[in-house]
């Protein structure tokens, strides 16, 4: 397989303004300081007991050695997760997941996506990706030296299956998606769920569905007993569906490293060869608190959802007193929305790299997530109350002086 070079990722360029604005601030002391509102990296630290528990397993003195040598621990881990996932997503006692058949542990859910598309994907193929779609796949999928086929999705940001077209069908192996969607925050409906299924059937199409936000929804009752939004709570998914979930979100713990690929036996099988000659899995420690942590993640998840949502409502609030609607979002700790109306003559990137240089403040622009981002920007609240009171302070300020 050959690893190409690819087109010049979103995330390549934000990392690029970031470190130039940093350098602007490091030689002009009276320069804002930067506020970083692009990547979704979670500033809410895990409970201390998590912590206190990691340092606990940490002073094992045999918990210190390559991870596929102790399997009990790995056992107990993918098995703390089958758990999880039984009571939180399947609703039809007749079937359950099976640990050691349909569970794969990964460091952290970008591992999964490359490992997956890797595993599944040959040079030359088509992946089919609503747009606009995380930027990740795309690059990934270039790489390998496969293609992106995009189709649409309807107002209310549901895949539109009747856009894919006779051509791109014939090439496809594999479809993409993610739900609730990076970075347009929209969750797919049951029935589109039924709709997906019943179409890859048909057409012989492997789905990948990414649920890295399954935990972070803004729906009541907020700890419902089975969380819409699997595929996999329909049995015959199993035969052609891999789901990836991660805690990095969810529990706090983005630079643990964690997360998970369920489903499709025949894929995790090869996933499992596939790993077996890349590492030697997860940190031990980190596999023994995860274990105990995936008891209670619906309720870990849960307060963190409820200070996501708390963000999310005062930013929107603040920015609407400059004029800048914004529609609430009913999951993920993002915001997804279209340049301000008294925005007439910039294109995301501009707005966004004006933004910056005028306000410190960076969020990510649309038109890197797809073409139907152009004129959106995307926008994570990863930072306190504090920085996210300046932030919108900043935004109002250069907003209400603007003209365009």
């Amino acid at each position: 397989m050959i690893i190409q070079e690819q087109e010049e990722d979103i995330f390549v360029c934000i990392e690029q303004w970031c470190r130039e604005y940093q350098n602007k601030v490091i030689k002009n002391p009276k320069q804002l300081p930067l506020i970083d509102l692009s990547i979704g990296n979670p500033d809410l630290p895990p409970n201390e007991i998590w912590k206190k528990k990691l340092c606990s397993a940490i002073q094992q003195q045999n918990m210190h050695g390559y991870a596929d040598f102790r399997p009990e621990i790995n056992q107990k881990l993918r098995a703390s997760f089958s758990d999880y996932f039984n009571r939180r997503f399947i609703s039809d006692d007749r079937y359950t997941i099976e640990a050691e058949k349909h569970v794969i542990d990964f460091a952290g859910s970008k591992e999964g996506i490359f490992f997956s598309l890797f595993c599944l994907l040959s040079a030359g193929d088509t992946v089919l990706m609503p747009d606009p779609s995380y930027s990740v796949y795309h690059s990934c999928i270039q790489k390998i030296g496969a293609k992106v086929e995009f189709f649409s999705c309807d107002i209310k940001g549901q895949p539109d299956l009747s856009s894919i077209t006779a051509a791109q069908l014939s090439k496809a192996q594999l479809m993409v998606l993610c739900s609730p969607n990076n970075p347009t925050t929209d969750s797919i409906e049951e029935s589109v769920l039924d709709e997906i299924l019943a179409f890859a059937e048909q057409h012989k199409l492997t789905i990948i569905l990414d649920r890295a936000y399954a935990e972070i929804q803004f729906i009541n009752p907020p700890l419902v007993k089975n969380l819409p939004g699997s595929l996999l709570s329909r049995p015959k998914a199993f035969e052609r569906v891999i789901e990836l979930h991660s805690l990095s979100k969810s529990c706090s713990i983005a630079g643990w490293r964690v997360g998970f690929i369920v489903g499709a036996e025949s894929i995790i099988n090869k996933l499992k060869s596939m790993r077996f000659n890349t590492n030697f899995g997860l940190f031990l420690p980190i596999q023994a608190v995860v274990t105990d942590m995936l008891d209670s993640l619906e309720q870990i998840a849960q307060q963190n959802s409820i200070i996501y949502e708390q963000r999310i409502n005062y930013f929107i609030n603040q920015l609407s007193e400059a004029g800048w609607n914004i529609t609430k979002p009913k999951g993920t700790f993002f915001i997804w929305t279209p340049l301000p109306k008294t925005i007439k003559a910039m294109s995301d990137r501009i707005f966004v790299k004006e933004l910056l240089n005028e306000t410190g403040v960076l969020i990510s622009p649309g038109s890197g997530f797809g073409s139907a981002g152009s004129n959106y920007v995307r926008i994570a609240l990863v930072q306190n109350e504090e920085k996210l009171k300046e932030a919108t302070s900043r935004i109002k300020r250069w907003l209400n002086e603007i003209v365009i």
